[in-house]
């Protein structure tokens, strides 16, 4: 199973959106996927239209089992959700004198005969559970706002990445992806010429910016579901031919192509 982690300390970077797209557009592609949502404002789960009375909190608070509080979102997508109530959580998770920043990473232990991958939707900041967050990951997907104050805070990301590798060594910042792109704005090319000259081969296509995401969200839909032709249908299928691009193929179905997700 591969831990793919959509964190950055800066929030309204776009986080959700892609956990969740990218989540939705890989179950489509015939991969088992969990999406684990770790953030206080349980915005997956609202994304998603999914009602649940277990959360993410049980898990590390109660030694309930994870396999138990997944809830079925879509076809190959499970989702574990959260609310504000996860800040228990992180407060269980400080005062263990011993492993604490391995607490989700061994919670996620058992979904890894049933799950290809595992996308978790991380808060912002540095606290214990976003800690833990990159604890349990193989890979980062770090979503940059095309904006002066998120462009700084990416760096200060990188550092934050580099101090939890020392004790979860294949942790690796695969993916840098700018969000909220707009070309009618000279800052966003800028913005863009700085990062593929410090991110290179690191850096993604950017997502666009696309009120039919927006939209999505009030609808409770991903936007394969809700505009599956629009420009933000494609960019985030652009995201996910990359990631399938790192990934073995899935155990279950047979993976679709791109085109298979236009109408879908």
């Amino acid at each position: 199973m591969r831990t793919i982690a959509v964190a950055m300390t800066k929030g309204g970077v776009g986080k959700t959106t892609t956990a969740v797209n990218l989540s939705a557009g890989l179950a489509k592609r015939g991969y088992r996927v969990l999406l684990v949502d770790a953030d206080t404002q349980g915005q997956c789960a609202k994304a998603l239209g999914v009602e649940t009375d277990h959360t993410l909190t049980e898990v590390l608070t109660d030694d309930v089992h994870i396999l138990d509080v997944a809830t079925r979102a879509r076809d190959n997508l499970d989702l574990v959700a959260s609310d504000y109530h996860l800040a228990k959580g992180s407060l269980a998770i400080s005062r263990l004198n011993h492993d604490g920043h391995l607490a989700l990473a061994k919670a996620l232990e058992p979904a890894i005969q049933k799950y290809d991958v595992t996308v978790i939707d991380a808060a912002p900041g540095y606290d214990a559970i976003a800690v833990n967050v990159l604890g349990s990951a193989d890979d980062v997907i770090a979503p940059v706002a095309l904006s002066p104050a998120a462009l700084a805070g990416v760096f200060d990301f990188v550092r934050h990445v580099a101090s939890v590798q020392k004790y979860n060594p294949a942790l690796k910042l695969r993916y840098v992806l700018p969000t909220f792109l707009d070309m009618r704005i000279r800052q966003s090319s800028e913005m863009m010429a700085q990062l593929r000259g410090h991110f290179g081969a690191q850096l993604c296509n950017p997502i666009r910016v696309n009120v039919d995401l927006a939209e999505a969200f009030g609808y409770r839909s991903t936007i394969f579901e809700y505009a599956p032709r629009s420009r933000g249908a494609d960019d985030y299928r652009r995201l996910i031919d990359r990631v399938v691009s790192d990934l073995p193929k899935p155990q279950g179905s047979p993976v679709k192509n791109r085109e298979e997700l236009v109408g879908a």
